[in-house]
């Protein structure tokens, strides 16, 4: 309560209880999958197609497939048919990925390195080129320049860092702090150059080999540094069932021997691409790994293809370090990198879980996975749950791709799961192949298969834009864009057969192209309160919106005064709904009620226990799916 001490006039604000409610977006999409470019695992939002372009990797080229890019393709045809943002989550098996990488000697301290690092995984990097090179007149400070090599094979530049040191971690230019969260291309770390210091001794490719019960009494020797080590292999040590990696670790168990000696310590045997990679791990220039066998029928180095004289791979600590280096001064290229393998049920569900905490995402695209194995079945399982548990999203699901569905067992073999969150699309659709070109590359085929997932995401945003949420995106003027064609025909008989089990179908309509016709759940026979695609989706706007809107009402004096303003505040949301045509009913009345209060929606015992509880009833808008149109003739009458 404010106090009055002094004779005056005394200004007051006075809250007038008026709090607003905001509808929530309904038509940002999240785009799960598989690109070769990109942030891993870490949705990124984007508002164009240009960002995917140039942050993603744009459309890849499928080669001969008839398939196109799955998730360069979706997120092309959302933002080509109404879709207006999205975010982009890049995802690949666990362990499989890598960045492209270069390095350069600190030119301020010989005992550092400067590594040099694609901004993110993938085989892109290793177009990148960097000029690394001391400033004129001022020899503490370095100018870097990074692009790719243009036809001449000449540097592109793309970026460009000036005034950088490399002497002092504390500077305000120094190059970590100058590069490093602003370039959107590389990373800089300056590292000691010790770990980069390793002798190795690695095999030939050894996938050829399936019994290394072979070496089963056969020897050879591993010198460490100097100190040579007799690696006997027991009359036992393997069987048939041995693997690259058991051979591996007893090789290093033998050559650490029990008494471990300071050369052979560190001293290492690993598996890489079939191959074993020994390493002495003494991080010096002089370091070296050298295997030899007797040359006899107890030889193990020539089972295992080690040594120079099995044609091994042999490099001392110097080599390995010059081996990073392009040996011209200031000149970088970027080599290395992988795109990883696609990705599986675990990467999936590490992201569902991270988006739990995007509330905005309402729709949710799995390009390249297909209602088709046990396997992407269980990834699409794990999205629909996940969409349940937010219950502010949908997943639109892709129907396998080459196969027909024209009956009612076609479409129930493939046990499609009847959930409210879940909409299928189908036929695929024909899009023109970008690489295809009658002269220089006619091999290719002219037109790709893309999912229909992305093509309704798109068009449910245009719809919604247009017309609201409520307004079914279904109809003549969902006419697709970019659509070449459908891999199949839809007649009305087919759709006779798909429609009552929520298969949407696209077809192609005379003067209007290929267009969606159709806007069911897989609700459609086990829920039908939510059969239709709009009625789940306004449910789902009302819900967030109330949700966001209501927030300052937490920890407020549970009494009449709460109530009437949640009355209020949800009631002209809903009459502003109601106004806009979102609901059926001549009047307010008929089409939304907002109730709250004691004896009405709680009792005592609920405002004991700190319940507020407030009933909002629509009617939602429902489609005209069927427009029947009944003729008779009319008697003529004398």
């Amino acid at each position: 309560m404010p106090s009055y001490l002094h004779p005056g006039v005394y200004i007051e604000e006075i809250p007038s209880g008026v709090k607003p409610i905001e509808g929530v977006p309904t038509s940002t999409a999240a785009f799960i999958g598989y690109t070769t470019k990109g942030p891993l695992a870490e949705p990124t939002q984007i508002f164009k197609w240009e960002t995917y372009d140039d942050q993603f990797g744009g459309r890849r080229d499928t080669g001969k497939s008839l398939q196109g890019d799955p998730m360069g393709f979706a997120v092309y045809n959302f933002f080509l048919n109404g879709g207006t943002t999205a975010y982009i989550a890049r995802l690949a098996q666990e362990g499989t990925t890598g960045s492209a990488a270069g390095f350069l000697i600190n030119p301020a301290d010989a005992q550092q390195i400067l590594k040099f690092t694609a901004v993110n995984p993938g085989d892109w990097g290793a177009a990148l080129r960097l000029e690394f090179t001391a400033k004129k007149d001022f020899p503490d400070l370095f100018v870097l320049k990074v692009g790719v090599a243009d036809a001449e094979g000449k540097l592109k530049v793309l970026e460009t860092f000036t005034d950088l040191t490399v002497a002092d971690d504390q500077a305000a230019d120094y190059i970590e702090g100058q590069v490093n969260g602003v370039s959107q291309l590389i990373k800089v770390e300056v590292q000691d150059i010790a770990p980069y210091l390793l002798g190795v001794s690695i095999s030939q490719d050894l996938s050829a080999v399936t019994d290394f019960s072979v070496l089963n009494d056969k020897t050879m020797t591993v010198t460490v540094d100097g100190t040579a080590r007799t690696v006997g292999f027991g009359a036992d040590d393997f069987d048939d069932q041995s693997t690259l990696t058991d051979v591996a670790g007893r090789i290093q168990e033998l050559v650490r021997g029990a008494l471990q000696a300071p050369a052979v310590a560190n001293f290492t045997c690993t598996v890489s691409d079939h191959q074993l990679s020994l390493t002495s791990g003494s991080r010096l220039p002089t370091s070296a790994v050298v295997v030899t066998g007797p040359g006899d029928a107890t030889d193990a180095a020539s089972e295992l293809l080690l040594g120079l004289a099995q044609d091994g791979t042999e490099r001392t600590g110097q080599q390995s370090l010059n081996l990073l280096l392009s040996g011209v001064p200031g000149a970088v290229s970027l080599s290395g990198g992988s795109n990883g393998n696609p990705p599986d049920l675990e990467a999936y569900n590490n992201i569902f879980a991270l988006l739990e905490k995007y509330r905005d995402i309402s729709i949710i695209c799995l390009p390249g996975q297909t209602w088709d194995t046990s396997g992407e079945q269980a990834i699409i399982d794990a999205a629909v749950a996940h969409a349940e548990k937010m219950k502010n999203r949908m997943v639109i699901i892709d129907p396998p791709v080459n196969k027909e569905l024209t009956t009612e067992k076609a479409v129930t073999d493939l046990g499609f799961k009847p959930k409210t969150y879940a909409v299928v699309y189908y036929p695929w659709a024909k899009v023109a192949n970008p690489f295809y070109n009658a002269e220089t590359n006619p091999g290719v085929p002219k037109t790709l298969l893309v999912g229909a997932s992305a093509l309704a995401a798109g068009m449910w945003a245009k719809i919604d834009a247009r017309r609201g949420v409520w307004k079914a995106p279904a109809g003549i003027e969902t006419s697709l864009l970019g659509v070449a064609g459908l891999q199949y025909e839809i007649e009305d008989g087919e759709q006779d057969q798909l429609n009552p089990w929520g298969i949407n179908c696209l077809r192609q309509m005379p003067g209007y192209g290929p267009v969606i016709w159709g806007t069911r759940t897989l609700a459609t026979k086990a829920d039908p309160e939510w059969r239709y695609v709009p009625v789940r989706r306004t449910a789902i706007m009302i819900e967030q919106s109330i949700y966001n809107g209501i927030q300052w009402a937490v920890f407020e004096p549970n009494d009449h005064n709460l109530w009437a303003s949640l009355r209020t505040n949800i009631g002209a949301f809903m009459d502003g709904l109601y106004r806009a045509g979102a609901f059926q009913g001549r009047t307010a009345s008929e089409a939304y009620f907002v109730r709250c209060g004691k004896g009405d929606t709680m009792t005592q015992d609920d405002i004991d226990r700190g319940m507020v509880i407030v009933i909002v009833g629509f009617a939602p808008l429902k489609p005209a799916e069927f427009v029947i149109v009944r003729i008779q003739q009319k008697v003529a009458q004398q």
